[in-house]
């Protein structure tokens, strides 16, 4: 019985594993490399742009390669080659990064409204409803068409938005439940605009917030000193301290500390075998 179980579940995920592949998915993006072999250092055969219809064929990590997921494809032309995995979507994708200008912005609060204008011409671009306990704005920050906005009161608290210019909408209200906003910097946008980055913090002791807009989810980081480093839509690159048992190398050494250089993607950590050793402040 417990030979048909183990068989039946082996079945199943031989089935689930195997309808993943050759279905017709999108390759979305701008300069999208399809490369001959599952390697940055490959030679190029195209470079796609837009949309581009496909059929996955396989999937292989490279551990030569940052640990990154490539994708064998085959395009409507039959030519094949290797891509990231991170840019396959299901659907066509309709908000590809671009070339986008926006107006320098100006803004107003008052009675419980936060105005967003347009900097040149005064015009109004959109009204927010904050609570009206906050008179000031205290600081703005922008990256592409995504704003962070802080206010604050005159009891020094403050409280943050998050505005999306393309859709003209608010994509995040009370910040402060997740981070202290009033020590919070608009840190990056994921390639693809996938994820928000936010890092809050004094000196060196900093916290990093991912914010999948998809999922409208946050993935915190603790302790991570510089800013991360995307290499694909859905994956970044960052650097940790092994905990107790994890490494057999010595954890701290005098004032200098190992940290493990790991990858992030889409939401699970993968562990490398690159190590360093950096001050400890």
């Amino acid at each position: 019985m417990i030979q048909f179980v183990r068989l039946y579940l082996l079945l199943l995920l031989f089935c689930f594993t195997m309808c993943s592949y050759g279905k017709d998915v999108y390759i979305s993006g701008n300069k999208v490399m399809l490369r001959e072999k599952p390697s940055e250092k490959s030679k190029v055969i195209r470079q796609l742009d837009g949309n581009n219809i496909v059929t996955v064929l396989e999937e292989i990590t490279n551990d030569n390669s940052d640990y990154r997921l490539w994708a064998k494809v085959r395009s409507l032309n039959n030519s094949e080659g290797y891509v990231y995995s991170d840019y396959i979507f299901l659907t066509p994708q309709s908000s590809l990064p671009g070339k986008n200008t926006f107006p320098k912005l100006r803004f107003e609060l008052n009675d419980g409204n936060l105005r967003i204008l347009d900097g040149k011409s005064s015009k109004l671009l959109d009204t927010i409803p904050v609570d009206s306990r906050y008179q000031k704005v205290f600081k703005t920050e922008q990256i592409g068409q995504f704003l962070l906005i802080v206010i604050k009161n005159d009891e020094e608290e403050f409280e943050g938005v998050v505005y999306d210019l393309n859709l003209r909408r608010v994509l995040l209200k009370n910040l402060s439940k997740q981070i202290h906003v009033h020590m919070c910097n608009f840190e990056s946008v994921s390639p693809q605009n996938l994820f928000l980055v936010f890092d809050a913090g004094t000196g060196f002791v900093r916290t990093k917030y991912v914010y999948d807009l998809s999922k409208s989810k946050f993935h915190v980081f603790d302790d991570m000193r510089i800013e991360l480093q995307w290499i694909a839509p859905r994956t970044f690159i960052f650097y940790a301290t092994p905990k107790e048992g994890e490494t057999d190398l010595p954890i701290r050494k005098d004032d200098i500390i190992l940290e493990e250089k790991r990858i992030w993607r889409n939401g699970t950590i993968h562990r490398t075998k690159t190590t360093r050793y950096t001050y400890q402040d």
